[in-house]
């Protein structure tokens, strides 16, 4: 309604809807006729015909006897204000994906000063990333400081952020929320394809050990970092860093890191884009390794690789001690290797170049690395003599590495037998264990002899008089 206009005493002007109001009722003897605010255009009161007159929006005049009027009334309720909206201090719940339809979003926002009114709600439509709607129920402000609910609808068309220019009780401001990628997705995760770097042992730290894993069908969105602990063996982690899908086919590596509990299987369940598959790694046992006090020659620790004589079944080092290399023939000096006093450890006397000393040892272990001259029965290096030496793996004074041992003389002699009937040098060469012609050392002068000709090998076997065995 514009104003109220009193013909007789003075013209007045004042607007009701600030206070909210919205039905004029015009109580009369006959019973009240209401009119809604919004259709009048202003009041007057004619003294000639002692009449109210409403006159409407639309020209109409509604004539009101001022006899037959108890009294005039105009109800409604006070317009929602407020004194500052906050929209910096917002509380969201729920996220939003580019793409995908918002369901359970809403931004509450805080607002200080209000008077109890009432507001009319709100449908905001978003800008930045646009497909959204920020509605708000009407309702009645509280009064003082209080809150209200937009109820985020819609399907946002991009990734970015979404904005919402909202009026409350005579403030505005701008609320924003995150609108984000849709997630990584791929149609199979191939565990069964995955290639391997690197090799896991059992109690050693990993160290370059990497997994590919291939994926197919991947949709060119963002995926997040990863960290999968083993089952199986435990005491490892997977590790996948945050990245992107390709479009199409590609793969994704994880880093191995930590300390197998054991040897064995190691399991880790993997999970990207949706789909899922379990990945295995063997874990193998601790490797062979040398002693720390053993001493090698000038070519440095020999090679552990094994070879198995499938006609005996047994498993040795495919080179001798001290070789360099897998020999190309019998007389293959490269693959000749050290030469051993029996019973003694790797000190260093068995280098061909090592020095000699006449001076016989009492102890299983000299103290020093000479070649020690032994001219007189029983020809031992060590008095009195202990024919526990190179017994077993775990064996006094054992010069393998761990998990090797010296042969029996029965061992040497099965292999011996393996090469059917070719029983000399060119049958050892042939044979998986590429026996050489290495000579060896006399214990008369510390001269190296049959070099070429014979080779001499130690089993740990004593015969007759404790004196070893060689083949």
């Amino acid at each position: 309604m514009r104003n109220i206009i009193y013909s007789v005493i003075a013209t007045l002007s004042f607007s009701f809807t600030m206070f909210g109001q919205i039905i004029q009722y015009v109580n009369k003897t006959s019973g009240p006729v209401p009119k809604p605010i919004t259709q009048i255009d202003s009041i007057r009161f004619n003294t000639s015909t002692n009449q109210m007159q409403i006159v409407g929006t639309n020209g109409n005049v509604q004539n009101h006897l001022i006899s037959d009027i108890i009294n005039v009334v105009f109800s409604g309720h006070w317009i929602g204000s407020i004194t500052s909206l906050d929209c910096v201090g917002t509380t969201s719940t729920g996220t939003l994906t580019s793409g995908i339809t918002a369901n359970g979003v809403s931004i509450i926002v805080n607002y200080t000063g209000g008077n109890a009114g009432t507001h009319i709600g709100q449908n905001v439509p978003s800008t930045g990333v646009i497909g959204l709607n920020a509605t708000l129920l009407a309702d009645t402000l509280v009064n003082g400081n209080g809150n209200v609910t937009y109820t985020i609808n819609g399907t946002p068309t991009s990734v970015g952020i979404a904005s919402f220019s909202i009026s409350l009780g005579g403030q505005s401001c701008i609320i924003s929320i995150n609108v984000n990628p849709p997630p990584a997705t791929v149609a199979t995760l191939n565990c069964a394809g995955a290639n391997y770097t690197g090799t896991l042992t059992c109690d050693s730290v990993v160290n370059g050990v990497t997994v590919t894993v291939p994926y197919f069908v991947g949709n060119g969105e963002s995926y997040i970092a990863q960290t999968i602990h083993s089952t199986g063996v435990t005491g490892l982690t997977a590790s996948l860093a945050s990245g992107t899908l390709v479009n199409g086919n590609g793969s994704v590596t994880y880093t191995i890191t930590g300390i197998p509990s054991s040897n064995g299987v190691a399991s880790f369940y993997l999970t990207l884009g949706g789909q899922s598959c379990t990945l295995t790694l063997t874990v193998y046992p601790p490797q062979p390794q040398f002693t720390t006090s053993s001493v090698h020659c000038a070519l440095g620790p020999t090679a552990i690789v094994e070879v198995i004589n499938p006609v005996t079944g047994k498993i040795w080092m495919d080179r001798n001690l001290g070789a360099s290399q897998i020999a190309n023939s019998s007389t293959d000096q490269n693959a000749y290797g050290d030469l051993y006093q029996w019973g003694r450890r790797s000190d260093g006397h068995q280098c061909r170049n090592s020095s000699s000393t006449g001076v016989i040892s009492s102890i299983d272990q000299p103290l020093h690395g000479e070649f020690i001259l032994a001219p007189t029965l029983p020809y031992n290096w060590r008095s009195p003599e202990n024919t526990n030496l190179w017994q077993g793996v775990n064996g006094i004074n054992n010069p393998c590495p761990s998990g090797f041992r010296i042969p029996t003389s029965v061992e040497l002699n099965g292999e011996r037998i393996s090469w059917g009937g070719n029983q000399n040098s060119w049958g050892a060469f042939i044979s998986p264990l590429k026996w050489t012609l290495a000579g060896a050392r006399s214990y008369i002068d510390g001269a190296i002899v049959d070099v070429n000709a014979v080779g001499y090998y130690w089993s740990s076997t004593l015969g007759a008089a404790s004196r070893s065995i060689y083949l």
